[in-house]
C-alpha cells in the first residue's frame, strides 16, 4: 500500500530590512542562473531559513520582494 498523503508546510514570512534586502538582491534575485537549491543555499549566508524546506515569501518595508 502506497501511502500519498503529503506533508502540508506552511509559507513562511520574514521580514527584512533595507540592508539584508539589498544584499539579497545583489547576491541572489539578481542572478537568474541560481537553481532553487542554490538560491535557498544563498539565501541562507543573509537570513536563516526553516529547515523544513518550507516556502519563503520575503517582505521589505511591508511590500513582497522575493520568495525562496
Amino acid at each position: 500500500m502506497v501511502n500519498t498523503r503529503h506533508m502540508t508546510t506552511k509559507t513562511v514570512r520574514i521580514d527584512v530590512t533595507g540592508l539584508q534586502f539589498g544584499r539579497l538582491r545583489q547576491e541572489v534575485f539578481c542572478n537568474q542562473g541560481l537553481s532553487e537549491g542554490q538560491r535557498r543555499k544563498a539565501v541562507r549566508r543573509v537570513l536563516t531559513l526553516p529547515a523544513n524546506g518550507s516556502r519563503v515569501d520575503l517582505y521589505c518595508d511591508g511590500k513582497f520582494v522575493g520568495a525562496v
